[in-house]
């Protein structure tokens, strides 16, 4: 009987048949609570997803908000906007975002924070914990300002060095800015010692260093968003600029005056013979006594060599007043004249043009004082050039370069120039939409035109020139002094070069200042968190 039982026993230790379904009952539960925390953790990386892409646009949407004027304050409902429209899952769950700004890379609110909260209880883990969970998501976006910039000298050639050259012992302290478009590494240069003091330096391209060891200017270099202010204008061509004119200087003349006192004093003798030549003085019973008269007035005298002081003539009249051949008498009448010349004064009239709109084939050479009546003149090859002593005037004027045509304007001239305003360019027919923005130019080159290398800009104390001087295709050279009194001296061309004793210091009257934009600084987002 024990031996049957012991075999039955190692019969039983040796089956193998209920292993499975014991082991399958024991691994039950852990095989359930895995599958629960896998549908409950796919859950919660879901909410995470979707909270973390919301946060991120919303922090975005609110400093994108913040780099506008209009919508600065209003960046909190636009963050909170944006969450809201990226939300699918969690929307029923989510908290409201806080949204707030914060300080970033030591700036001073200069970024948007966006956190934010999902809770939900899911039966899995619930049953585990007892309690709901909870998933949050925060982000922070950094931004930067856009700004606009203007300028009062520009140069709008894209791709040359030394778009802007600055040399010798130039000063330069205007305080309204500079800019180049040119790309290259080199598209301002600094040579020898000038004095700069621009406010401001803009450029597509690289900036001399030169400036941040002399200078407190702001530099901006590989700026993106630089434009030429001018570039969709067109020359303007109205009616009365279409005659052909030519330029001629009439010749002055010179005027003296004089207070003048005269006598007059007249003795008459008496003579005998065939002719008063071989006459000889005879007693005449009809004898006329001496006469004097006196005058004094002022007069206008021909001659300009007249000087203060007296002068005397005398002047002889014969006349034969009785009988005949060599008994004839002759009457002799001597006149003393002394003339007394006081406050001797002269009056010059120089050489003059008055010049008119029109177009001007070959250009504008001034030989003589000018004065430019209002209106737009084209001038068609050849230059405007100004040069010498002559004295040079000009209101509401705009010069028009055309076919290679170039602008010279030379120290020793007194010159005064003014733009010509939206009004009086309506009045010639001129749109007013074209009319606004072609206000205050002074010389436009035109855009078909050739280009030149022969303006030159070299005034002196005397040289005031008020408005825009556009280039688009030719370069210039400044190397005097101009001033202005009305309106703000702008010089945009290709390019420009300031060399030797050029003294730029003025070039908008007080309380003013130019405002051409010539730079929109792009505004700048990133997710920094």
């Amino acid at each position: 009987m024990l031996d049957s039982i012991r075999r039955q026993m190692r019969r039983l230790r040796g089956g193998t048949s209920g292993n499975a379904t014991l082991l399958f009952a024991l691994g039950l539960p852990a095989m359930i609570g895995g599958s629960g925390l896998a549908v409950d953790t796919a859950q919660w990386y879901m909410w995470k997803r979707e909270l973390q892409f919301a946060v991120d646009q919303a922090a975005l949407a609110g400093a994108w908000a913040r780099t506008q004027t209009a919508s600065k304050d209003l960046y909190a409902a636009r963050a909170r906007q944006e969450f809201t429209s990226n939300l699918s899952a969690t929307k029923d769950h989510v908290s409201t975002p806080e949204v707030s700004l914060a300080n970033y890379s030591g700036g001073s609110g200069n970024s948007v924070t966006v956190s934010a909260e999902v809770t939900r209880t899911l039966p899995f883990s619930s049953f585990m914990t007892g309690r709901s969970v909870t998933v949050g998501a925060y982000a922070q976006a950094a931004y930067s300002e856009g700004a606009s910039f203007t300028s009062c000298l520009v140069a709008v050639d894209e791709d040359d060095d030394g778009a802007i050259t600055v040399s010798g012992t130039s000063v330069l302290t205007a305080g309204c800015g500079m800019a180049a478009l040119s790309t290259s590494d080199q598209a301002i240069i600094i040579n020898g010692n000038p004095e700069i003091n621009a406010g401001w330096v803009l450029s597509r391209g690289g900036i001399d260093d030169w400036f941040d060891n002399n200078t407190d200017d702001e530099v901006h270099e590989y700026l993106e968003g630089l434009q030429d202010p001018f570039k969709t204008l067109t020359a303007p061509n109205p009616v009365e600029s279409r005659t052909a004119r030519t330029y001629n200087c009439v010749k002055g003349s010179k005027t003296t005056r004089a207070n003048v006192a005269k006598d007059n004093s007249t003795t008459y003798t008496y003579w005998k013979g065939a002719d008063y030549e071989t006459a000889t003085q005879t007693n005449y019973n009809k004898q006329k006594n001496p006469s004097t008269s006196s005058t004094s007035q002022t007069y206008t005298i021909v001659s300009n060599e007249t000087v203060e002081g007296i002068v005397v003539t005398t002047t002889v009249v014969w006349t034969a007043v009785n009988g005949s051949s060599s008994n004839t008498t002759w009457e002799k009448a001597t006149t003393v004249t002394t003339t007394n010349y006081t406050n001797v004064t002269s009056t010059t009239t120089p050489d003059l043009a008055t010049t008119v709109p029109g177009t001007y084939s070959g250009g504008i050479k001034v030989d003589c004082t000018t004065i430019f009546a209002p209106g737009v003149y084209v001038i068609d090859g050849g230059g405007l050039e100004i040069s010498g002593q002559y004295e040079v005037t000009g209101a509401g004027v705009m010069f028009v370069l055309k076919n290679g045509a170039h602008l010279k304007i030379n120290g020793g001239s007194k010159v005064s120039l003014t733009a010509i305003q939206a009004s009086d360019l309506i009045a010639r027919g001129i749109a007013e939409a074209e009319a606004n923005k072609l206000a205050g130019m002074l010389v436009f080159e035109d855009r078909n035109s050739s280009g030149t290398n022969q303006n030159r800009l070299n005034g002196n104390a005397e040289t005031v020139l008020n408005g825009t001087i556009y280039l688009s295709k030719s370069g210039i050279d400044f190397s005097g002094t101009a001033s202005v009194t009305s309106q703000c001296l702008m010089i945009a061309a290709a390019t420009i070069t300031i060399t030797g004793t050029a003294n730029m210091t003025t070039f908008c009257p007080a309380g003013m200042t130019e405002d051409s934009v010539v730079a929109n600084e792009i505004s700048k987002v990133k997710l920094v968190v």
